[in-house]
């Protein structure tokens, strides 16, 4: 490469000698009221995946639910519980054969359809926009 084409790169000058800035007002440094799940006792910190407990329908994670229901059910050996959406989980049972075939053995409903809960209310509307 020749010196004329060195002298004429694209490449600007850093700014600020090439530090980083960091601002401490920035919104992931501040410090946030996440929910308390009622099953491990951590906070809550990602909401949009959260379910509402039965008992006082406090948002709790996805996977302290899926133990409490693996806990309550009596599963077999080829089954699993899953979420099928809307609040309600499902012991599955996967059948020999050679393509993956299942079947929902039992439904569980887990959260309450008609129920809007308040902390999902708020959610809602960020993810709506």
């Amino acid at each position: 490469m020749s010196e004329e084409n060195r002298d004429n790169s694209t490449e600007q000058p850093k700014k600020n000698g090439g530090k980083r800035r960091r601002y401490r007002n920035n919104r992931r440094y501040q410090k946030k009221d996440y929910p308390v799940c009622p099953y491990c006792g951590n906070s809550v910190k990602d909401i949009y995946t959260a379910i509402a407990s039965e008992e006082d329908e406090a948002p709790a994670h996805f996977d302290c639910i899926i133990k409490q229901l693996e806990k309550r059910e009596t599963l077999e050996k080829d089954e699993k519980i899953v979420y099928l959406g809307r609040g309600s989980f499902g012991i599955v049972k996967t059948r020999n054969g050679g393509s993956m075939k299942f079947f929902v053995r039992k439904r569980i409903q887990y959260e309450k359809e008609e129920k809007k809960f308040e902390w999902r209310k708020k959610i809602s509307n960020r993810i709506k926009k």
